[in-house]
Formats: C-alpha cells, structure tokens, sequence
C-alpha cells in the first residue's frame, strides 16, 4: 500500500501522537507540605473532561482518513479535529492547574504536553496539503 497523497502522513501523525498523549502523564502536581510528586494521567480514565475531547479528536481524524475523495468533507472534519485539540489545550490548562489549586499544590507541565501542540501543526499541515491538493484539482479542471 502507497500513501498517496501527503495529507494522510500528517493525519496519522496527529493520531499517534495523540493516542500517546491517552497514556503519558500530563501533569505532575507537587504537595506543598511534603513535597511529594504526583504524576497525573489520563491511562486511569477518571478524568473524563480530558478525556473525552481527546478521543473525540481521534475518531474525528480517524473519520478523516475515509474522506479522501471528498476534499472539502476531509478539510471539515480535520479543521473540526484541530478545534477539539485547541480545547484539549485548554481543558488540560484549567484542570491541571484547577486541580492543584484546590489540593493546595503547585502543579507543573511535564515534556510530554507537547504532543498536544505537535498534533496541531500536523493538522494545519494536513488542511495545508487538502487545500493545495484542491488547489491543483481546480487548475487541472479548468484546463480541460
């Protein structure tokens, strides 16, 4: 099997990386008092305000890769998969930092939140490569 088009690289790569994001910690949160470390989650699926937007993002690129020969079908669902992922940004801003707030803890990002904005540059990448790909049908279509 031969990827054609470079779209469908860029969709499986935000879906990788945001399946790992499903089973990396997060987030530490350090106790003020006995400055213990603890790691937080999403494999133990109790945080289900992460967890949902996130696994929506995946069956929405998922979904995407079905759709190539509808462009601009394609191009909603992956611009709807990088609304999801901007708000999984957020919400994993607010419940780290909510969560610790209301331990009376400091909390902290770990390397690992970066798969979360490399999930959106592989999905502009991948409305980039729809819309140059569109692009270049419209061309073609007006030459015939």
């Amino acid at each position: 099997m031969q990827i054609q088009r470079i779209q469908t690289l860029y969709i499986l790569l935000a879906i990788i990386t945001m399946v790992v994001f499903l089973f990396v910690p997060y987030g530490t949160v350090v106790s003020v008092a006995d400055q213990s470390v603890t790691p937080i989650s999403l494999s133990d699926w109790t945080e289900w305000g992460i967890l949902l937007p996130v696994l929506a993002t995946i069956v929405a690129l998922v979904c995407s890769l079905f759709y190539f020969k509808k462009l601009s079908g394609q191009r909603q669902i992956v611009t709807t998969a990088l609304l999801l992922t901007l708000a999984t940004i957020g919400v994993v801003c607010f419940t780290l930092f909510k969560q610790a707030e209301a331990q009376e803890m400091t909390a902290h990002f770990t390397v690992w939140d970066i798969l979360l904005p490399l999930a959106v540059v592989f999905e502009l990448l991948a409305v980039k490569g729809i819309n140059h790909d569109k692009a270049l049908l419209a061309s073609t279509n007006r030459l015939r």
